[in-house]
């Protein structure tokens, strides 16, 4: 079984689909790291086990042959961006804001 380093702004789904090509073997990763909550957040610093057989082996083949790391997660700023400045006050028409 091999080790990979989880990249910033990584989920367990986005190791899921760069590792085994497919969010369906999310379970098979939780269960190899002896984590079982699907939402805890994944630290940079922790290896991640993997080791079973690719489920879609062509979407796999695709990430590794960009050099492409999935990173699907919000970072805490971006949360605050959403949380304390989205709205009608701070929407530009014709940009976000579409009148019809």
């Amino acid at each position: 079984m091999e080790t990979i380093k989880p990249q910033e702004n990584q989920n367990i789904f986005d190791i899921s689909l760069q590792e085994y090509g497919s969010i369906e073997k999310v379970f098979d990763l939780l269960e190899d790291n002896d984590q079982f909550n699907i939402t805890d957040d994944i630290s940079v610093y922790e290896d991640l086990k993997i080791g079973r057989e690719a489920f879609k082996k062509d979407i796999v083949e695709y990430y590794n042959s960009r050099n492409l790391k999935p990173a699907t997660s919000i970072t805490d700023e971006e949360q605050y961006l959403l949380d304390n400045f989205s709205g009608i006050d701070y929407m530009i028409i014709e940009d976000d804001f579409i009148i019809y």
